[in-house]
């Protein structure tokens, strides 16, 4: 019996030392995709454990995400530029003749400062035509509200018109601090 036991125990020395010399000749687990991505072998993982071209997608999604949002920010910028053109146009289109030049001043209220606008004369023969335009009667106009929404100028506008260019009055201050 021993014999059978020397055999045995040789054949499973022989299994053993055939496995271990399988191992030492296979190349080690190598990973194709890094390989292509670093232009060297590289072990120790396979192409299916590997983790490079799922953070490589990860990557392009977000690079796409951010060029999306400057996209969209910028159709958002165009579009309320046209917006704003399209008012700055309707505006001017709105604009009724000066027949007569008024004044400008600044008041206290009991809400803070007012700029009062008074002895202005438009033609409103001029300008859009709706029913308060049908008689064509010249109109006075005073306000301490924006000339712009009944008339088409601003008050930057008629204010250059009284003083005949820019200065630094308490009205330009009121005017500034009201537009914003």
């Amino acid at each position: 019996m021993s014999a059978w036991l020397y055999m045995i125990l040789g054949a499973v020395i022989l299994a053993g030392a055939q496995t271990v010399v399988r191992r030492l000749r296979m190349p080690p687990a190598t990973c194709s995709w890094c390989a292509r991505a670093s232009g060297h072998q590289v072990t120790g993982h396979t192409a299916d454990q590997c983790r490079g071209p799922v953070l490589a997608q990860q990557q392009r999604t977000d690079i796409d995400a951010a060029h999306e949002r400057d996209l969209a920010r910028k159709d958002s910028q165009l579009s309320e530029q046209a917006a704003r053109r399209q008012a700055e146009k309707e505006r001017h289109a709105a604009r009724l003749r000066i027949l007569q030049v008024g004044t400008m001043s600044t008041r206290r209220t009991g809400r803070g400062n007012s700029i009062i606008i008074s002895g202005w004369i438009f033609d409103r023969t001029t300008g859009p035509r709706d029913a308060s335009t049908l008689n064509g009667a010249p109109e006075t106009f005073a306000t301490t509200g924006a000339p712009e929404r009944t008339h088409g100028w601003t008050l930057t506008e008629l204010h250059a018109m009284v003083h005949g260019g820019a200065c630094t009055c308490d009205v330009v201050t009121l005017a500034r601090t009201a537009a914003h």
